[in-house]
């Protein structure tokens, strides 16, 4: 690695490092969801452009998932038959979707998701070389909007990935911060039988009276 590389490096890691440190003083997140964003970042930053969209969208839909998972009443069937593979809400734009219409994401939130999704499929479904320099990859990377303007440099490539770990810092802090559904009492079918015989009763009383 060529010394101004390895500078660039060490300077990522700097900025990561104290991003991290306001982003656990800001949402109070323990120390396992603190070494997730870490390792998340760190991993993002070692892969290629392209790798590192296509494994920002995979971990990020699989906690979107796990966030649907925790709020649903606890039904692992039922979840894993909605969410996980043939399931009417596995896609990535379902989860996103859904998220936001149980008030689990703000909209800003749900935007961005939507964008780093049209940024995974323009990656996904392109052979050809494709970088966060390509003009339309670029565009869709400077229209995310959660990024933290406190530590913005003119680099594509870092905006995303800041994008990508404030997103993910949203999404546990809303997983730390919500109570799960609570699962309803069975329905009660006698409650037709007693009906009918408050409406027998009534009838009674009444034809009693005419007579």
């Amino acid at each position: 690695m060529a010394t101004q590389d390895k500078i660039d490096f060490l300077k990522q890691m700097a900025d990561g490092i104290v991003q991290i440190i306001a982003t656990a003083d800001k949402s109070g997140l323990g120390e396992s969801r603190i070494k997730e964003f870490m390792d998340f970042r760190t991993s993002l930053n070692q892969e290629s452009d392209r790798g590192s969209v296509l494994m920002a969208a995979a971990f990020i839909e699989d906690k979107l998932g796990c966030l649907l998972e925790s709020y649903f009443i606890q039904n692992d069937k039922v979840s894993k038959r909605l969410l996980r593979g043939n399931g009417p809400l596995a896609t990535f734009s379902s989860k996103i979707d859904l998220s936001f219409l149980l008030g689990l994401i703000p909209e800003n939130i749900l935007n961005d998701l939507h964008l780093l999704r049209k940024i995974r499929n323009d990656f996904a479904h392109t052979a050809s070389k494709i970088t966060f320099e390509t003009p339309a990859i670029k565009d869709r990377t400077n229209a995310l909007s959660v990024l933290s303007k406190e530590m913005l440099r003119n680099d594509t490539k870092a905006h995303f990935l800041r994008s990508m770990t404030t997103i993910l810092t949203v999404i546990d802090m809303k997983m730390e911060n919500f109570e799960r559904c609570l699962i309803q009492d069975n329905f009660d079918p006698s409650i037709f039988d007693k009906s009918l015989k408050i409406v027998e009763d009534g009838l009674s009383k009444y034809e009693a009276q005419v007579e």
